[in-house]
């Protein structure tokens, strides 16, 4: 039977002598509820389980794995007269890409390009958020709405608009220059030329980054930058050591996102500048579409374009894998 202690507590009673009751560990509780089946979670029906992937299957194969293995197969010929001539010739197209001084300039103007835009779209949203969610701010509401706006409108209409503005003619920026002497050929120069098309692809990106972020920073919880704040942290303080740890998940996100729109939606802009000059704004994404159905080069914009979807899959695994170790979980 239990026995009572001083204090009035039941304890059981010690086991006999000789026994070996008090040696075998307790046995464990069999989890209740929700955590009663923990063990590896299987279909008990494979027919069913294949039946329900087929349709995703079959839709991945037609539009995504057959005309990839068909751009394989067309990036090893050199294809003429719009697929009526061929000749195989292996890997020179991937090689020409790399000697050819035309096709490795492309590339190197899109990873020059494609890395000011993605690390300018997420820097400057990432201000502006932190700004418009000071307290001490009047009329924050109206300000994110315009700078929200861009957002509205596609890449391929920013590239116009920016187009008008910087018209050496009778654009806005020059006419706001002139009385300064100064009137720049936008789109006569290089530099200039690469310049405006940065500008424009910040200016469409900045209100879809803005968005993510300011939402994100509604959802930070209170209590942490309260404490930081009655612990005699500054602003700078707050923001380097907590507010930027806490968004790392939406930054990681953006990251991605913005890469993916830094080497493929900058072809609208691209299209509306027409590459020039002297393929100053001719990105490989821009490339690709000119050799296929231009200069007819089929077997080039092939490898042209595996090229592309290579160097964005590999920089998204590494953004991905890296962002695991960085990224802060509430």
């Amino acid at each position: 039977m239990a026995q009572l202690t001083e204090q009035g507590e039941a304890t059981s009673p010690s086991p006999p002598p000789g026994s070996d009751q008090g040696s075998k560990p307790p046995r464990k509780r069999r989890p209740t509820g929700a955590f009663a089946h923990t063990h590896e979670a299987t279909f008990p029906q494979r027919g069913a389980a294949f039946w329900l992937l087929l349709p995703t299957v079959v839709i991945l194969s037609i539009f995504l794995y057959y005309p990839m293995l068909r751009t394989f197969w067309m990036s090893l010929y050199n294809i003429r007269f719009y697929g009526q001539q061929r000749r195989f010739v292996g890997f020179d197209n991937f090689v020409r890409l790399f000697t050819d001084p035309s096709s490795f300039d492309a590339v190197v103007r899109t990873a020059v390009i494609s890395t000011i835009v993605i690390v300018a779209t997420i820097a400057i949203a990432l201000f502006l958020a932190a700004l418009l969610n000071q307290r001490e701010i009047r009329g924050a509401r109206v300000y994110r709405l315009l700078l929200i706006w861009p957002l509205a409108l596609s890449t391929a209409i920013s590239g116009i608009v920016f187009l008008v503005l910087f018209n050496p003619n009778f654009g806005m920026v020059n006419a706001v220059l002139e009385p300064f002497g100064i009137q720049p050929e936008w789109f006569r120069d290089r530099t200039l030329a690469q310049t405006v098309m940065v500008l424009t692809l910040i200016w469409n990106r900045v209100g879809f980054n803005l968005v993510f972020y300011t939402a994100a920073y509604q959802s930070l919880p209170s209590e942490t930058l309260e404490a930081a704040l009655v612990d005699g942290a500054n602003p700078w303080q707050r923001f380097r050591y907590i507010t930027f740890h806490l968004l790392s998940p939406m930054t990681l996100f953006l990251l991605v996102t913005s890469t993916v729109f830094a080497f493929f939606d900058a072809y609208a802009v691209a299209e509306v500048f027409g590459g020039g000059p002297l393929n100053a704004t001719s990105i490989l994404i821009y490339e690709v579409t000119e050799n296929a159905f231009r200069d007819d080069r089929i077997g080039l914009a092939a490898a042209q374009s595996l090229l592309l979807f290579l160097a964005v899959a590999f920089i998204t695994v590494v953004q991905l894998r890296q962002g695991r170790k960085r990224v802060t979980y509430q």
